[in-house]
């Protein structure tokens, strides 16, 4: 099996990004402006009590909904696309069937990871690298269902799992200048980490394609 090259995706990325990292900045703070707005209500509830439990509760799926905009608008990046602002909202313009399948998978995933996570602490952690695609299979597939996402994403990640940790391993320096910044430069850092992320998969995406049958005479 062919190993992914972490530092030639990371280089894409930054090629990607060239002539657009002030929108991209841009886009990762109105992400974090919303989330401030989401996450306001639990201000009024004092800390560790059950009001401000039952927010995060609530919130949760809200926050995941965003989340997979902030893919949707780098995987629009990656693939050379228009990269709308209102792509980080796709989680919640999409209909009811893909914000449904969304929290579903999600929680799914997580309860697989915890459910490893109790045997030992690795198992788990390798989990979490498989269901690491789960986000830009449900943008590409959105008829899978809960199930197919994990399979795919599970599938996809088989030989490739120490790669993604490689990858990330690369962007420790880049976090370190987040916050050393007081998190301003993480405007910046984000986006060049979720391109990455996005070119990575993109590159396993291309390994994965089904390869046409090719007629025989009988």
């Amino acid at each position: 099996m062919e190993a992914l090259d972490t530092a030639k995706i990371k280089q894409i990325a930054w090629d990607k990004l060239d002539g657009k990292w002030s929108q991209a900045a841009v886009a990762v703070l109105v992400f974090i402006l919303i989330s401030i707005v989401i996450d306001i209500p639990s201000a009024f509830f004092e800390k560790d009590s059950t009001g401000r439990s039952v927010w995060n509760i609530i919130e949760t799926p809200f926050a995941l909904g965003l989340d997979i905009g902030l893919y949707a608008y780098f995987l629009n990046f990656t693939r050379n696309k228009e990269t709308p602002l209102k792509r980080l909202v796709v989680g919640f313009t999409s209909g009811w069937g893909f914000y449904f399948n969304l929290i579903c998978t999600q929680i799914l995933a997580l309860l697989l990871i915890c459910l490893w996570g109790l045997l030992l602490i690795v198992p788990g952690i390798m989990k979490a690298f498989s269901y690491s695609l789960i986000y830009f299979i449900i943008l590409d597939h959105p008829e899978y269902s809960h199930f197919e996402v994990l399979r795919k994403s599970s599938d996809m990640m088989y030989g490739h799992r120490m790669e993604l940790f490689v990858l990330c391993l690369r962007f420790i320096p880049w976090i370190l200048l987040g916050i050393v910044t007081c998190g301003i430069g993480f405007l910046w850092v984000c986006p060049y980490m979720t391109t990455a992320f996005c070119e990575f998969y993109q590159q396993l995406k291309a390994k994965n394609e089904d390869v046409p049958e090719v007629a025989t005479l009988a």
